[in-house]
Parts: structure tokens; sequence; C-alpha cells
């Protein structure tokens, strides 16, 4: 998978991210893909080589130190 893949264009809304493992979704009203990946980090979200929300984020990260 290629990094930021699941950042899509909303067409007039702006974009939306969605979560690699619960599917949750983020709408982000901006212009361009790079704001909305910006936007989306700042509110807790991981996207990269896996897009994660902030709450399968925490779970993931949680079971990786365990």
């Amino acid at each position: 998978m290629t990094v930021h893949a699941l950042v899509r264009s909303a067409g007039r809304r702006g974009w939306t991210v969605r979560c690699d493992l619960c599917e949750h979704t983020f709408a982000a009203a901006v212009d361009g893909r790079s704001e909305a990946v910006a936007f989306a980090r700042t509110n807790g979200w991981i996207v990269g080589e896996r897009t994660l929300c902030p709450m399968c984020a925490v779970t993931d990260t949680a079971r990786r130190t365990a």
C-alpha cells in the first residue's frame, strides 16, 4: 500500500481519511491532500504506511509494547 492511499478527495467537501482497522473516517474540509493529512495528524490520527484513527492507534501501540 502506498503512503496516504486512504486519503481520498471528497469533491467540494474536502478530503476523507479512513482507518485501516476499523474503517472509521475523518473528513477534513481543506484544499489539498497534504493539508488533510496534517489536519488528521493534529487530531490524533496516524497517517503513513498504516492509517489509524486515534482509538486504533492507542490499541495498536499498547499491543505492540505489551
